[in-house]
C-alpha cells in the first residue's frame, strides 16, 4: 500500500511538473550580477560559467576574461578545470527533442583542452556505451567517467514485473539500460578499471515514474578527499573510495574502489527524503561542515506535496544520517529556488555555498548558520543569459593563470531594487 501512495503521488506530482514549464525565472528578468555583497561573499575567486555553447571564466561582477568554445552540437555538458588550467570536456552529440533521447546510443567523447584552446587528448566512448552526465581527474591523473549501457541478458532476467492493484507494472522484457563507471589513463587511452551498476545496486529498486528503460540515471561522481572519518578509524570513507549518485535510486553510494563493494549508502529523512537529486560532495578539510555531504537535491517527481516546485540544498551528516544545515525557498510551491533537472553545489573556505540552480541560469552564494539550519541569506546572485550546466567556483589562486589575470576593476557591491519598485516607465506615443 506505501508503494502504491508513492506510485499514485509521484505520478501525480510528474503530471503537474510536465504540464508546465516548471521554470523558476520569470518572462523577463535582467541578466548578470543582481546581488553581491562583498562583505559576506568571497570576492578572491572566479565563477566557470558553463553556456550551452562556450564556457567563460568570470569575476563577480561579470567581467569574462576567458571563454572556451564548446564543440558544435554537443549537449548535456560537463566541465571542469583542473590546477593546470587544463578544461576536461565531456558531451554527447543528440537531438535533445527527440522522444529516444534517453534511450539510444549517440556518439560521444571526452576531450581536454589546455587553457589556450590546444587540445591535450581525446577519448571516444567505446561503441555500446553512451557518456553519460559527468566525468572527473583523479589524483593518480587518470579520468573516471559515467556510461550508459543495455544490462547483460542474465541480469535482465532478475527484473520483477510490480503486481498493483490495477494491473501489471511491466519492468521485465524492457531492454533496461543501466550505468557503468569507467576508468581510462588518458596517456594510453585504456580502460584500467570498470564497475556495472547491474552487479552491485538491487534491480528491482528503481522509480516508478521515469521510462523503465533508464534504470540508475547516474549523474555524478567525487574521489573522496581527505576526512575526519577515516581518520577516525571508518574504512567506509577512505580517500580515493566513490561517492556516486544514480538519480533515480533516490540514493547514493560509496564504492570502494579496491574490492568495487557497495559500502555505504545515504539519504534523508527531511520531506519524505531525496526527490531525484544531484551533486553529493564530500566537504574537504579545513572547509566549515569537513566530512559532511552536501547535494543538490532537485525536488522532481518529490512525495510530498510540501516539495513540489521545490529545490533543496542539503547538507548530510553520513555517519549520524542528520541533516546539520539545508538551504530552501520558503513558502508552499514559490518557484524561487527550483531545477527539475541539473544543477550542483560546493562549500567555499568562508563557510558560504555556491549554487548553481542550472534550468534558471541561476548562480548564488549563500551564507551558512547552522543555529539557524533551515536559514541563508543571498550574498551574491548571477544571472546568466541561458540555462547553466552544472557551473563552478574556484578560488583566485587556484590555478597558474588565474593568478595572472589583471581584474577589470575591484569587486564593488550591487544592490538591486525592490522587486516592487523595480518597473519600466511607460511611453507615450504621440
Amino acid at each position: 500500500m506505501n508503494f502504491l501512495k508513492a506510485t499514485c503521488t509521484a505520478c501525480g506530482l510528474a503530471a503537474l511538473l510536465l504540464a508546465s514549464s516548471a521554470d523558476a525565472r520569470p518572462t523577463v528578468y535582467p541578466t548578470g550580477t543582481t546581488i553581491f555583497n562583498p562583505e559576506k561573499a568571497m570576492s578572491n575567486v572566479f565563477i566557470m560559467a558553463v553556456h550551452n555553447d562556450r564556457v567563460t571564466i568570470m569575476d563577480r561582477n561579470g567581467n569574462e576574461y576567458h571563454s572556451w568554445k564548446v564543440p558544435a552540437n554537443w549537449q548535456n555538458l560537463r566541465a571542469r578545470l583542473d590546477k593546470s588550467g587544463n578544461l576536461l570536456l565531456a558531451g554527447t552529440v543528440m537531438d535533445m527533442s527527440s522522444t529516444a533521447a534517453l534511450t539510444e546510443e549517440h556518439p560521444s567523447y571526452i576531450v581536454e583542452f589546455s587553457w589556450d584552446g590546444k587540445e591535450n587528448w581525446r577519448h571516444a566512448v567505446p561503441k555500446g556505451l553512451d557518456w553519460h552526465n559527468d566525468v572527473t581527474k583523479l589524483k593518480n591523473g587518470n579520468i573516471v567517467y559515467t556510461a550508459y549501457s543495455v544490462i547483460p541478458e542474465e541480469y535482465q532476467k532478475k527484473i520483477k514485473d510490480v503486481e498493483l492493484p490495477w494491473g501489471t507494472f511491466k519492468r521485465s522484457g524492457v531492454n533496461m539500460r543501466g550505468d557503468v563507471l569507467l576508468e581510462v589513463n588518458p596517456k594510453t587511452d585504456k580502460i584500467v578499471w570498470r564497475w556495472n551498476t547491474w552487479e552491485h545496486l538491487d534491480l528491482n529498486k528503481f522509480s516508478p515514474v521515469c521510462p523503465n528503460s533508464d534504470w540508475t540515471h547516474m549523474n555524478s561522481i567525487q574521489e573522496l578527499p581527505e576526512n575526519k572519518w577515516y581518520d577516525g578509524g571508518d574504512k567506509r570513507f577512505k580517500p580515493g573510495n566513490l561517492l556516486v549518485n544514480p538519480r533515480n535510486l533516490d540514493e547514493f553510494y560509496i564504492i570502494d574502489k579496491e574490492t568495487g563493494k557497495v559500502v555505504w549508502a545515504g539519504n534523508h529523512s527531511y520531506k519524505t527524503g531525496l526527490a531525484h537529486c544531484h551533486e553529493p560532495q564530500m566537504i574537504e578539510k579545513g572547509l566549515p561542515g569537513e566530512g559532511n555531504i552536501i547535494f543538490f537535491d532537485n525536488g522532481l517527481f518529490a512525495k510530498t506535496r510540501d516539495r513540489v516546485g521545490l529545490t533543496l540544498l542539503g547538507e548530510l551528516n553520513p555517519v549520524t544520517g542528520e541533516l546539520e544545515w539545508q538551504y530552501e525557498s520558503k513558502g508552499y510551491s514559490n518557484m524561487h529556488f527550483f531545477s527539475k533537472t541539473m544543477g550542483s553545489e560546493s562549500r567555499l573556505p568562508n563557510g558560504n555555498t555556491f549554487i548553481s540552480e542550472d534550468n534558471t541560469g541561476r548562480l548564488f552564494e549563500v551564507t551558512r548558520d547552522v543555529k539557524n539550519p533551515e536559514g541563508g541569506e543571498i550574498v551574491w546572485e548571477y544571472m546568466m543569459p541561458t540555462y547553466s550546466q552544472r557551473s563552478r567556483i574556484y578560488l583566485d589562486d587556484y590555478c597558474p593563470q588565474f593568478k595572472q589575470i589583471k581584474r577589470v576593476t575591484k569587486p564593488f557591491a550591487v544592490v538591486p531594487p525592490k522587486n516592487e519598485d523595480f518597473h519600466i516607465a511607460p511611453t507615450i506615443q504621440k
